[in-house]
């Protein structure tokens, strides 16, 4: 039989399409941008997830959890603003020349003549830079929660640090699949459509 009214149906399923925010326990320590407000925190041992049915839109902090599920809504037009204003100033900008530095120069002024080379190389192995494309992995949720649950966070800190995986201890090697996923950088550092 066919239906008399499909856009009925249609406008149902519109209507049932909602936003809702995951709770997922986290054994990481990862700095991340509130979707919702735009601020800048650490998700410590709950990662809060704002998704659209499967599609993941992006982390939540607690302070907007906190606000409730009437509040995100216009936390959201608001962040949305002020992401526009700043696409508009970043527009104008782009048309300005730009005077910076040659990369030579850069490299000169951040060299280790300050401290000595034995101390700059203590430091990096102290504080290794991040792997970003590793980072981008755990935190678009390509590397599932359930591979990384039970790590402790050291392990987590090699993987998001060492290049060499032969580096690695036995405790991660699952995750070299992981590691082996070419991101293109664009992918890193965008703005979701949506958004």
């Amino acid at each position: 039989m066919k239906e008399i009214f499909p856009w009925k149906r249609t406008l149902q399923e519109e209507m049932i399409k909602m936003l809702k925010v995951k709770l997922h326990k986290s054994a990481l320590f990862l700095s991340t941008v509130c979707v919702t407000c735009g601020t800048t925190y650490v998700v410590e041992k709950v990662e809060a997830i704002l998704l659209e049915g499967d599609k993941r839109i992006g982390n939540v902090c607690k302070e907007c959890i906190k606000m409730g599920s009437q509040e995100i809504p216009m936390i959201l037009r608001q962040q949305s603003q002020r992401l526009r204003e700043k696409a508009k100033t970043l527009e104008e900008l782009s048309n300005r020349s730009i005077d910076c530095p040659p990369w030579d120069e850069y490299l000169q002024a951040s060299g280790d003549k300050n401290l000595g080379s034995e101390n700059a190389c203590q430091e990096v192995k102290a504080n290794p830079q991040m792997i970003m494309s590793r980072v981008f992995l755990i935190g678009e949720g390509i590397v599932p929660n359930e591979e990384l649950e039970g790590l402790q966070n050291e392990h987590i800190k090699i993987f998001l640090t060492e290049l060499d995986i032969s580096q690695w201890p036995p405790e991660i090697l699952h995750l070299k699949k992981y590691a082996e996923i070419e991101i293109d950088d664009r992918y890193l550092f965008r703005f979701d459509a949506g958004v």
